[in-house]
């Protein structure tokens, strides 16, 4: 069987976002202008500083979603979508108050649990 041909897609000498990512890899801590400057050198694009600025806000969404945890409720959590549910939550509750004392040291202790 041959081997397929390399795609301009996979190719750094053709794809300027390519280069980008792979001079952003190499030196994450740069400025616009050194990576401008290294694709330059080492690819022989000639780019702006605003496509470099483009690039890397593109990987960093990507990477900006998987890192971020929700700070609702976790996902273990049984979800209340019954009556009976409501009703025992509402018992517990009731509970924690008088345990507690007043709601301020009830959400003090939530607050200390949910972290």
């Amino acid at each position: 069987m041959a081997k397929k041909a390399k795609s301009d897609r996979e190719d750094p000498k053709k794809n300027k976002s390519l280069a980008i990512r792979n001079a952003l890899a190499k030196m994450p801590g740069a400025k616009a202008s050194e990576v401008a400057a290294a694709v330059e050198a080492e690819y022989g694009h000639k780019i702006s500083q605003t496509l470099v600025y483009l690039v890397k806000s593109k990987v960093n969404m990507g990477a900006g979603k998987r890192g971020k945890k929700s700070k609702g409720a976790p996902r273990t959590a049984a979800p209340m979508n019954s009556a009976a549910t409501w009703v025992d939550a509402i018992r517990l509750g009731k509970q924690l108050l008088k345990a507690t004392g007043s709601v301020e040291n009830a959400t003090a202790i939530l607050k200390a649990v949910d972290s």
